[in-house]
């Protein structure tokens, strides 16, 4: 999942870049529209990062479950604030608190799937 995880971790710092300089715009926007408009995209390209960052994270991370789970969102948090943060120094992007809202949200909605796949795997649902 490591490999998945930096891939797709990847794409995504790809597409702001691409947005960022207003390269690809009809493709990207295509992207937006396919997901549900500007703030669906938010929710759910971050909680497949954050779903993905979270089986990643059993391989490098020698914590307990939860103390895991709070690590991948603090840092997956802090990035996606960064990422918008840049946005508001960027004459061609703007920034929203709405858009990390969604995000944010998105990256909850990855761990508690995660969580949620766990518990079904042991036996508890």
């Amino acid at each position: 999942m490591l490999p998945l995880f930096i891939a797709y971790s990847v794409f995504l710092v790809v597409l702001s870049v691409c947005k960022s300089a207003e390269w690809f715009l009809p493709t990207i926007y295509g992207l937006e529209h396919w997901l549900g408009g500007d703030k669906w995209m938010h929710l759910k390209l971050a909680a497949g990062l954050s779903f993905l960052a979270c089986f990643a994270s059993e391989q490098v991370m020698k914590l307990t479950l939860m103390k895991r789970m709070l690590a991948v969102f603090v840092f997956l948090s802090l990035a996606l604030l960064l990422d918008e943060m840049l946005q508001y120094i960027i004459a061609a992007r703007r920034f929203e608190w709405l858009d990390s809202a969604y995000g944010v949200c998105g990256l909850a909605s990855g761990i508690a799937t995660y969580l949620v796949i766990l518990m079904i795997l042991a036996g508890i649902f």
